[in-house]
Order: C-alpha cells, then sequence, then structure tokens
C-alpha cells in the first residue's frame, strides 16, 4: 500500500452534528465540494450516506475516508452505553466507587456526585496481586477467571479489567483479558494497560471503564458504516477522528474507543491550526456555533491547545483530547420561559423538526428564528441549499413566547441573541480567562452553520478586535479531518527527581513508546518514512499533585535536564503567572506523540475580480431598529476585497453578519477577516 503523501487520490471526510452532517470531497486537482445534509437520529450511517452523495464523487476513486462521530459521546452522555462488568484485583472492590474526595462545587447545597457507569454487584474480584515494583504478591488465578468467565456469559456486553499497578507491570491483565476473549467470543473484554498506562487507580479505571461503556455502541455504528460504505463501493480503509486532532483506522478505533469522544467537535481546530498559519496568526480561540452546540476551543502559538486529561459528565477520562468547552447553544437551541426569566437552551428543536422557520413543522422558538425575524437572515438564504425560509412561522413561534414576557416577537428575538450571546462569551471566558489567558491577545475564528452570525458581538462582548470566518465555514470541521495527521498518544507513568533520574530507565521508557507507536501507526497502513515522534514528560515541583506536560528536543530521553526543567518552569509561569525556579523537578510521566504524516489540503488562491456588488438591500435589525442592510454572495467576492458594516454575506450552509461599525476584507486563499473600523 503507497504512504500517504504519496497517493492523495479523492478524499472525503464527513462530519455528524446534531442537526446537519457535513461533508467535504477534494481531489488532487484542487477542486473541493462540499455539501450539508439533515442528520438522521438513530440512522447516522445514513445520514452519511445521504451527506457523501450530494457531492460529484464516486466511492471506488475515494482513496481516503475519514469520519468524524458523535457516538460514542452521544452513548456517554444518554446513558445508553453497554451492560458491562468490571473485574479488578482481589480487595479493591470500591476504588472505582470511592472515586476522589474533592468536591468540585464546594458552595452548592445540592451538589449530587456523578452516576456510576455500573452498579456495585457488577464489580468481580480475582486473586492476584503485583506490587509497585513489580514483585508478583499472588499469582493470578487463571482457574478463577474461567469460573469467573461463565458467570458473565450472557449478561454483560462488555467486561473491563483493571489490575493494580497494571499500568507498569501488565502481565497478570493481559493474562486475565486473554482467558476472556477466548471464554467470551462476541464480547467487547477491555484491558486497562491497552487504554492508558498512567498512574492514579482511579482515574485509569474511569477512562477504562468509559471505554468498555461505549466500545460496543461505537463497534456496532463503525461496522454497520463500513459496510455500507463498502457496498457504495469504497476500497480504502476508513478512518476515524479522535480527541487529540489525528486520524485513526476504523479497525483501530475499536480497541481504543474512548480516543473518539471528542471525534466530531475537534475538526474545527484542526483546521483553525491550518488557518492560522495561511493569515499569519497563531493566537485564536475558535467558535463553532451549530444547530445544537456551541464548542471552543484555543490555538496557542499555532498549536492546538491538547489536555492530558478530561472530564466528561463527572467522569475522569486519562487520553490526550484537544481541550473543548462545549455549551448547549447552537441555532437550533430553543428559547424558553423559567420563573418569569428568559432562557435559551440546552434543548435543541434538532433536524427534525427543527427551528420553525425551516418550514417542516417545528413550533418552538429557537436561536435562528430570531435571527431570521430580525432580518440577520434573509429571505434568499438557504438551510442546507435547499430549505426555504418561513418568515411566518418564525414569527408565531417566538410571539408564543413573548406573550408569556409581555414583550412582542422583536423584544423577544433581540433579548434571547443578547441572552445567548452572553452564555458563549461565558464560555469563552472559561476556557481563557479562568486559566489566566487574556482573550484581547487573541483573534476570534468563528465557523459552524450559526457562528458568523454571532461572531462580531462575541469579540465585542470580549474586547477582541479581530475576526475571522474561514472559507466554507459551515463546513470546516469535515474540511480540518482533511488537515489531520495519523495519530497516537503513548505514555507510560515514571517518577524520578531530576537530581537523582535514572536516564537508562527514561531512554527505555522512549524506546518502548516508540517501537509500540511504530506498530500502531503501521497497522493504520503509515509507511517507515512517514512517522514522526515527538516526545513530552509530565513535570511538576516536588510535592505536587498534577502536572503540565511538557515538549522535549531529546527524542532519546532527557539528557540535558536543565534545560527541561527551564522550559517547565517557563510554562508553569506562562500557565498559573507565578514559578518557582528554585524549587526541585520532579518527573511523573514519560509521553510520545506517534505521527503518520499525511498531504494536507490546500485553498487555491481566490482570483482577482471586480469589486462584488451586494444582491439586494434588505432592513436588518441590529438593535436600533430595521436599518438598509446590504447582502452579498460570498462566492462572488474575489481576494482583497473589502466590505463596510452593516452587510450579510451569504453562502451554502452559512450566513456571516457584518455589523455596523466592522469592516471585512477577504484574504488571499479566501478567508474572510473582519475588523473594527467599518464606515
Amino acid at each position: 500500500m503507497s504512504g500517504p503523501l504519496r497517493d492523495p487520490g479523492v478524499r472525503v471526510a464527513v462530519d455528524i452534528g446534531g442537526t446537519f452532517t457535513d461533508a467535504v470531497a477534494t481531489w488532487p486537482d484542487g477542486r473541493t465540494e462540499s455539501a450539508k445534509a439533515l442528520s438522521i437520529a438513530g440512522a447516522q450511517d445514513a445520514g452519511v450516506m445521504q451527506a457523501v452523495s450530494l457531492m460529484e464523487v464516486s466511492l471506488p476513486e475515494v482513496r481516503d475516508f475519514i469520519h468524524g462521530t458523535t457516538t460514542a459521546l452521544n452513548a456517554l452522555l444518554q446513558r445508553n452505553g453497554a451492560s458491562m462488568a468490571l473485574v479488578v484485583t482481589g480487595g479493591f472492590r470500591d476504588v472505582y466507587e470511592i472515586g476522589r474526595a474533592s468536591r468540585p462545587e464546594m458552595y452548592n447545597i445540592h451538589y449530587r456526585r456523578p452516576e456510576l457507569l455500573l452498579r456495585r454487584r457488577d464489580i468481580f474480584e480475582v486473586e492476584e496481586r503485583t506490587l509497585a515494583d513489580g514483585t508478583i504478591r499472588t499469582p493470578l488465578d487463571s482457574t478463577g477467571i474461567r469460573d469467573l468467565a461463565e458467570r458473565l456469559r450472557g449478561r454483560y456486553e462488555s467486561v473491563a479489567v483493571c489490575f493494580m499497578h497494571s499500568f507498569r507491570w501488565p502481565a497478570h491483565e493481559q493474562e486475565a483479558a486473554a482467558i476472556l476473549r477466548e471464554a467470551l467470543p462476541g464480547i467487547s473484554v477491555v484491558a486497562s494497560h491497552e487504554v492508558t498506562a498512567e498512574w492514579r487507580e482511579y482515574e485509569r479505571w474511569s477512562t477504562t471503564l468509559v471505554s468498555a461503556y461505549v466500545t460496543p455502541r461505537i463497534r456496532d455504528y463503525l461496522e454497520a458504516l463500513e459496510m455500507r460504505l463498502a457496498e457504495g463501493g469504497l476500497r480504502s480503509p476508513l478512518h476515524v477522528m479522535q480527541s487529540n486532532g489525528g486520524v485513526m483506522t476504523a479497525q483501530t478505533g475499536l480497541r481504543r474507543a474512548a480516543q473518539t469522544l471528542f471525534s466530531g467537535p475537534v475538526g474545527g481546530t484542526v483546521a483553525s491550526e491550518a488557518i492560522g498559519g495561511a493569515i499569519e496568526s497563531n493566537q485564536l480561540i475558535c467558535v463553532d456555533m451549530g444547530g445544537t452546540s456551541f464548542d471552543v476551543s484555543l490555538v496557542v502559538d499555532g498549536r492546538a491547545d491538547i489536555d492530558s486529561e478530561v472530564e466528561i459528565e463527572g467522569h475522569p477520562v486519562l487520553t490526550p483530547s484537544v481541550a473543548i468547552h462545549s455549551l448547549g447553544a447552537g441555532g437550533g437551541s430553543i428559547i424558553w420561559v423559567e420563573a418569569g426569566g428568559l432562557r435559551v437552551g440546552p434543548a435543541s428543536a434538532g433536524a427534525m423538526p427543527g427551528p420553525a422557520c425551516y418550514g417542516h413543522g417545528g413550533v418552538s422558538a429557537t436561536v435562528t428564528d430570531a435571527n431570521a425575524l430580525l432580518g440577520r437572515i434573509p429571505e434568499i438564504a438557504r438551510f442546507a441549499g435547499a430549505l426555504d425560509l418561513d418568515l411566518e412561522a418564525a414569527e408565531a413561534a417566538l410571539e408564543k413566547v413573548a406573550a408569556e414576557l409581555g414583550l412582542d416577537a422583536r423584544e423577544l428575538a433581540l433579548g434571547a441573541i443578547e441572552v445567548v450571546n452572553a452564555m458563549m462569551a461565558d464560555g469563552i471566558r472559561e476556557i481563557t480567562v479562568g486559566r489566566g489567558i487574556d482573550p484581547r491577545d487573541f483573534d476570534l475564528l468563528a465557523f459552524g452553520g450559526a457562528g458568523p452570525l454571532h461572531a462580531a458581538a462575541l469579540a465585542d462582548e470580549m474586547g477582541m478586535s479581530r475576526v475571522i470566518v474561514p472559507h466554507a465555514p459551515g463546513v470546516l470541521s469535515a474540511w480540518g479531518m482533511l488537515q489531520a495527521d495519523v495519530r497516537h498518544d503513548l505514555a507510560r507513568s515514571l517518577y524520578g527527581r531530576f537530581d537523582s533520574l535514572d536516564h537508562e530507565a527514561v531512554g527505555s521508557a522512549f524506546e518502548d513508546l516508540r517501537g509500540e507507536g511504530r506498530t500502531l501507526l503501521a497497522e493504520d497502513g503509515v509507511e517507515a518514512s512517514d512517522m514522526d515522534f515527538r516526545p513530552s514528560v509530565d513535570l511538576r515541583y516536588f510535592g505536587q499533585e498534577y502536572t503540565l506536560t511538557v515538549p522535549i528536543h531529546d527524542a532519546q530521553g532527557l539528557e540535558d535536564p536543565a534545560r527541561v526543567a527551564a522550559d517547565f518552569h517557563a510554562a508553569y509561569q506562562a500557565r498559573y503567572g507565578h514559578s518557582n525556579p528554585g524549587e526541585a523537578v520532579e518527573l511523573v510521566s514519560v509521553r510520545i506523540s506517534a505521527v503518520g504524516l499525511r498531504r494536507p489540503t490546500d485553498l487555491s488562491v481566490l482570483p482577482g475580480s471586480s469589486p462584488a456588488r451586494a444582491l439586494m438591500t434588505l432592513p436588518a435589525d441590529f438593535g436600533n431598529g430595521p436599518e438598509p442592510t446590504d447582502v452579498y454572495r460570498r462566492a462572488d467576492m474575489g481576494r482583497s476585497q473589502e466590505l463596510d458594516g452593516p452587510a450579510i454575506v451569504l453562502e451554502s450552509g452559512c450566513t456571516t453578519l457584518v455589523p455596523p461599525g466592522w469592516r471585512a476584507a477577504t484574504s488571499d486563499r479566501g478567508h474572510l477577516v473582519m475588523e473594527r473600523g467599518g464606515s
């Protein structure tokens, strides 16, 4: 099989959202096609096929098919994952239930701990014990494992195996998992050392349980999708987007299901990295506002901001993920009243029936209806390229809610947009100000079907002066998947103070991780010449609990501890606003990102043209009553063209709002750059 850099062929990416399914196809000659289709609840694979069918692409010609799916995340959030059992070291049955004593909401008297993923009666102990230094105190009772398999047969869809110290000494866990897989064909068996080889029993066990919980669901979905694509003529492997911003084959994804939890949202962040490089902006706040949710992520110094641990619905997950903060605030978010106050979301009208203005029988007032009523989405706009705007239905839905507050439809629409903008601004503060980052030092990159409608208002709220609306913002997450490399993040906990570090052990750990990375990349079809290994270390000040991940320059280990320590002090200063260079530094884990380099999809340079002419001038309300607003078609705008607000820019799948006081200009590659100062 030829390497990923050598035979790009036709490439396709599909991203499933709560309302729309987005697809992008690129050809070797630079031609790009995109499409949006309504997502089909309960039949996402059918939505994928429908979106692909809307493009001029033949599946037998496709050499690379990448998919972003919310199947795993939805299974976890909606609590409809697999029935599962947990097999643990004898005497440690309560580790998962006890969890941590920390209380994240100290002053919330109604706080309740997150619901566990399984009941205590589904946790089974077996005789085995390996000590922290690798000494086997109690050999594995293999007969007991076989007897346990008989008890589990027919009762569970998935089994998680979590033994003490298996992150460092996995032999017992490997043997137990092998016995269970042989005895329980068709049942998913997930061993903790295969999911994450990192310390802290509770976090490791929680990660393993999350993976075991979603594995049968992602397996069923990916196998069904692979079958449909094969029937359509696809001959290349199906690739899946990962939470870390890389891709892997679907078959690898079946073994590493936890890596697909943020499979959909991260595509936009990966795209933002590429766009930032094209417009020379390496500090970006990326906001993706679709029909159902609002996602915020960061690009810092030209790289997506990645956390080594995330928490989902109170469940810690030790898997590197692009740091994303999500809210139930999208174009389809429902406007409602509670206790005399105006509320927006998190419930969404979804794809069917959708907002009232879709004309599919929806009666709930939504953010999209509010924008339509105010003229910010013109009547000539088409949703998903085909849906006509039904303004009468939008007004009727808004009037119904407005009556509860003694308002008219316009007042309600303006109020609802202010509420949702405030919610989204708080989400941006959560991931910036809450972490010591000043948003005014960043540009705002807005995408998703609804993001560019609200971008300027969000920039005003955050004190930001520059907004980028990328090329094809309505399908940017799908386009971003075509920019992603194959990637596997591997880690191993290894303790040591820098003043007494065992360099041989560190070098050996890095070599082991590189070997594992080579194997995974080879399984994904990556040739040796396309493999790249990026080492890093988790460090902390001696006596601290948590760590910072610091990239290192020496792929063989820590041959220059002083330089690595200096980088750690600088990273600590940047994150927390202070550091202590005189304090001892401790190594906690070593990491390798095994990357299979792929050919990115570049955008063509826009041709020059005469200044775009407005299609029409329509009244739009920006808060001070309707005012004449020019409407442009983005496809008519060549490079370096400028327009002053108020203006509306239309394109398939997205509407961009340029309010009064803002100016927009097109970049060479077709990105729309908005700045304050329009006439």
